[in-house]
């Protein structure tokens, strides 16, 4: 695997895992980070394909719920972070409300605990005072400890797999695309695609998550 696929992917699959990140209560930790869309997107005037989108994910530990989500076409930043904070601090009545949702999406409040990866946007000095001014500890995953971060990798695993059934869809691979033309079959916009993660996410957050035994919502 390792000759075929790279250390990466033969450390993720074969690798034992030591240790366990856990947390008791709802917001005891929030893991948050940021992936490259596998889909591309169209303008909303002449329905050009544009590019792929970034989207930012927070997800709360104890329950496996999606806390927020943050979706644009720019690159992860301290603005982008902020704005998946935000939703996922506030009440998600109006987001529902626009996407037409009747689903339960409860999570709301401010996190005690946010762990990340060492990427440049969370070592901000902005980003690590404002966790300070709003009496959040910040904790970063140890170097060379990828497992650390796994609640929010397989989220976003899990979501992208949702993605590559939409139209525009690149894979996760060249390989796993073939002859497929995503730019030729892309027809979602910015705003539609946002639409569709919103309710995905509530899909996620509803359903029967294998490590629970029941919803994340329920827990």
């Amino acid at each position: 695997m390792k000759a075929r696929e790279g250390a990466k992917v033969a450390r993720q699959r074969f690798a034992p895992v030591t240790g366990k990140n856990r947390a008791e209560l709802p917001l005891d930790v929030v893991q948050i980070d940021h992936t490259l869309a596998d889909i591309i997107l169209v303008d909303s005037f002449e329905r050009a394909p544009i590019g792929r989108p970034w989207v930012t994910l927070a997800i709360d530990i104890a329950t496996r719920i999606v806390n927020g989500y943050y979706v644009s076409f720019d690159a992860p930043s301290r603005l982008s972070v902020a704005l998946c904070l935000t939703r996922a601090v506030a009440p998600k009545a109006e987001l529902l409300s626009d996407i037409g949702c009747n689903a339960p999406w409860p999570a709301q409040g401010k996190p005690r605990s946010i762990h990340v990866d060492n990427g440049r946007v969370f070592r901000s000095k902005a980003f690590q005072a404002a966790c300070l001014e709003w009496g959040i500890e910040l904790a970063y995953r140890p170097q060379g400890s990828p497992h650390f971060g796994g609640h929010i990798e397989r989220l976003i695993g899990t979501m992208m797999g949702a993605v590559h059934l939409l139209p525009g869809t690149t894979q996760s691979s060249v390989a796993a695309k073939g002859s497929y033309k995503a730019e030729v079959n892309a027809a979602m916009t910015l705003s539609e695609f946002d639409s569709w993660f919103a309710l995905e996410i509530c899909r996620y957050n509803n359903g029967i998550h294998s490590s629970l035994g029941c919803t994340p919502v329920a827990k």
